[in-house]
Parts: C-alpha cells; sequence; structure tokens
C-alpha cells in the first residue's frame, strides 16, 4: 500500500512537474512564468531586420562600391537622356513597342582596386518597380556603348547603356555587378 502511495505521488509531482515546464512567458515579460498556453512573441535569434531597398542615388552622384571589406570601385552614371528615336543620316533607331522611349545613361567605372569587372549586365532597370529588359539594342544611339572587361587598379572605363522603357514612370538603375549580384545600389536616372 504505501508503495502504491508512493507512486501515485510520483505520478502527481510528475504531472505538476510538466505542467510548470509546459510554461512559456507571455510577450513583453521575459523570464516571468506565464501560464499553459501562452504563447510568447520572441523573434529567433538569427531575425533579420525588415530591408528598407539599396542607398540611392541620383545621376552625377559618385558611389564607392565595396568588396570584401575594402574600396573596390567609383561608380558615376551621367549624362541621362531620353529620346523618342535615333537617327543617323538616313537610317533610324525606334522603340520596338510604340509609345516607348529610348533611355541612355552614361556609366563610368574607375578600379579603386586590382581586378574591377564592368559590363552592360551589371545592371536591372525599373520602370515603375517592374523589371524590364537590361538594355536595347540600337546602332545609332549614343557612343561609345558601354563595352565589358577587367580594369587594374587606377584604370577606367565608360560608355553609354541604352534601355527602352515606357515613356512614363518612375526609372531606377539597379546595380547587381559582377561581384556579388545582389543589389548594391540604385540610381533614379527618372522621376514619376
Amino acid at each position: 500500500m504505501k508503495r502504491f502511495a508512493l507512486i501515485v505521488v510520483a505520478l502527481m509531482l510528475s504531472g505538476c512537474a510538466a505542467q510548470t515546464v509546459g510554461t512559456v512567458s507571455p510577450a513583453g515579460t521575459p523570464g516571468e512564468a506565464g501560464t499553459v498556453g501562452e504563447v510568447a512573441s520572441v523573434a529567433p535569434a538569427n531575425a533579420q531586420p525588415t530591408p528598407t531597398g539599396p542607398p540611392t542615388y541620383k545621376p552625377g552622384d559618385t558611389i564607392t562600391v565595396q568588396q570584401e571589406g575594402k574600396d573596390w570601385a567609383k561608380i558615376t552614371i551621367s549624362d541621362v537622356n531620353i529620346a523618342a528615336s535615333y537617327k543617323s543620316g538616313g537610317n533610324t533607331d525606334t522603340p520596338k513597342v510604340a509609345g516607348d522611349v529610348y533611355i541612355s545613361a552614361n556609366v563610368t567605372y574607375e578600379a579603386l582596386d586590382d581586378g574591377v569587372t564592368y559590363t552592360s549586365y551589371d545592371w536591372q532597370v525599373f520602370c515603375a518597380g517592374t523589371a524590364m529588359d537590361t538594355y536595347a539594342m540600337v546602332f545609332y544611339g549614343p557612343k561609345p556603348q558601354l563595352s565589358s572587361g577587367t580594369l587594374p587598379k587606377g584604370q577606367k572605363a565608360s560608355g553609354y547603356v541604352v534601355y527602352e522603357l515606357p515613356a512614363k514612370g518612375e526609372v531606377r538603375m539597379s546595380y547587381g555587378g559582377q561581384h556579388g549580384g545582389s543589389v548594391t545600389f540604385e540610381v533614379v536616372i527618372r522621376h514619376a
């Protein structure tokens, strides 16, 4: 009988212990015991803050890009122009979509370290928040076109990129670059 009483007491204590272990601190009171079934509103240890987007610049600003924690390149977007078409002699480049326009921008890269890569594929263009084709193929647009290559420290490369875009809406050039792929910064080249 004593043995039976000990088992009953042990089961009762284990039930109380299980109930205490199952409690969770309510939100806003870390460390205080709550009641069974309350759920704490606690962010996981690896939670990231809500992103606010990449830094935004305007044409003419010189942006220093870092790679592996050190200054890698300076990039400047300038000479932004909008054109309904490009003409040379009797030849004309016209947008493929009626009502679209061409927007061109001169992009300059300056290498602050060896191995700075540059290409028109470094850029994604957005019009009114929608990703657009990377670039427009034109024969009579501004020259020189931005080519691609690798710069040693102290050298520069410059050229124009041209995009066919809707005639209205904010336009952003987002730099992802070949060195990382994620958007590092944006330049607003046309306001809505």
